[in-house]
């Protein structure tokens, strides 16, 4: 059998399927891009089409408790995740009218199920990469964070290479937020290099909201934030919470579920059992608040980072987006720093962070390091990820 080979063009469009689940740990999103960075130019892209998996409820509340998980267990939910992976790129596929015999490459970020850079020296993601391969066809580039962790880096974030790419502008500051499970956010001044851009998780981002939410309200979220927009902020829960030694941890930072899962939110929001509407909303406002707070905080300098100037734009995609009470609080918060949604530059909020795995696989593939030491604290660039190939066609 001849040796399995993968070459790109970087003059010629190819198309590139990218994966996410991240720590809200609720589905797969897909992004089935066009991707081409011929030499000398910007990267150019194109979203065919998206689509969106959620997991089985089993599967991930299995996942939101991941320091309860035996190894039988992790080792069925890899191979399940994989699964989940490899039918949410059909999904982007078919939506967007290709077969995947078209696909040069799928990027696969996995579902982290622990992360701990700075204290075991680990981040665990699980999505078996050889399923997706195995079901698609298509070579996966999946695994990303190890090779920036053993380089003693954090092994996160790695979007902000995707916002230095999309987002930096020639004349004037812009900060990307992401508001998934954690909140984390990419400062970019103008006309930035690789080597002036600095991110970081600023902590919860939709986390603690969630579970409150399916604590209280016994829903996945509160939609559109009614609930925490009712209630009135406590701001005693709010400061205590706010000591949390995180949020005045220097960058470079990186957080997830083992911080600010379960256990953070039942300890600074408990006891939550028997509570009346209005008490309920106070929590969700509290919460709101927090993740507001901590953003605010971050932006001002808290991490050790410089401070966004206020003629500054923050530019805001995740799920956290679709909560109106966050994304009021935010705008409130910031000013006078214009807050805008991620559309007005183009890009679905919703599938950002796909779109983003899309392009880390298609520029790893083309040998560029994804990794940013200075986002990291990694002690050099590398190339992050690893290939699987599929059977022959």
């Amino acid at each position: 059998m001849p040796r399995p080979e993968l070459r790109f063009d970087p003059a010629t469009p190819s198309i590139v399927i990218g994966l996410m689940s991240g720590t809200s740990a609720d589905g797969v999103d897909a992004a089935c891009c066009l991707l081409s960075h011929p030499a000398g130019t910007a990267l150019r892209w194109g979203v065919l089409g998206t689509a969106s998996l959620p997991y089985p409820d089993e599967l991930a509340e299995r996942l939101r408790a991941p320091e309860t998980i035996t190894v039988p267990e992790l080792a069925a939910a890899h191979v399940a995740i994989g699964a989940a992976f490899a039918d949410a790129a059909r999904a982007a596929a078919e939506a967007a009218g290709i077969g995947f015999d078209e696909v040069a490459l799928v990027g696969s970020h996995g579902q982290t199920v622990w992360h701990d850079p700075r204290g075991a020296g680990v981040s665990l993601q699980i999505g078996e990469a050889a399923v997706i391969a195995e079901r698609t066809g298509c070579p996966v580039w999946s695994d990303f964070r190890p090779a920036d962790v053993a380089a003693g880096g954090e092994g996160a974030p790695f979007v902000p290479y995707v916002d230095w790419l999309l987002f930096t502008d020639p004349s004037a500051w812009r900060a990307a937020l992401n508001l998934g499970g954690i909140a984390n956010v990419t400062l970019l001044p103008p006309g930035a290099g690789t080597e002036d851009v600095v991110a970081f998780d600023t902590g919860p981002g939709n986390m603690v909201l969630d579970h409150l939410s399916r604590r209280l309200l016994g829903k996945h979220r509160d939609e559109g934030g009614a609930a925490a927009a009712s209630g009135a902020v406590d701001r005693a829960r709010l400061d205590a919470a706010l000591s949390d030694p995180y949020f005045a941890m220097p960058a470079p930072k990186s957080t997830g579920r083992e911080r600010f899962g379960a256990q953070f939110a039942e300890r600074w929001f408990g006891p939550l059992e028997g509570l009346g509407a209005e008490e309920a909303a106070a929590r969700l406002a509290t919460a709101v608040a927090l993740t507001v707070e901590s953003v605010g905080h971050a932006l001002e300098g808290a991490a050790g980072t410089a401070a966004l100037p206020p003629d500054a734009q923050v530019i805001v995609a995740g799920g956290g987006r679709h909560n109106r009470a966050l994304m009021e609080g935010l705008a409130a918060r910031l000013t006078p720093r214009a807050v805008v949604p991620v559309e007005e530059h183009g890009l679905d909020g919703d599938f950002k962070e796909a779109v983003a795995f899309a392009i880390l696989a298609y520029q790893s593939a083309l040998g560029n390091s994804v990794n940013m030491p200075t986002v990291t604290g990694a002690r050099h660039s590398t190339i992050c990820g690893k290939l699987s190939f599929p059977p022959p066609r």
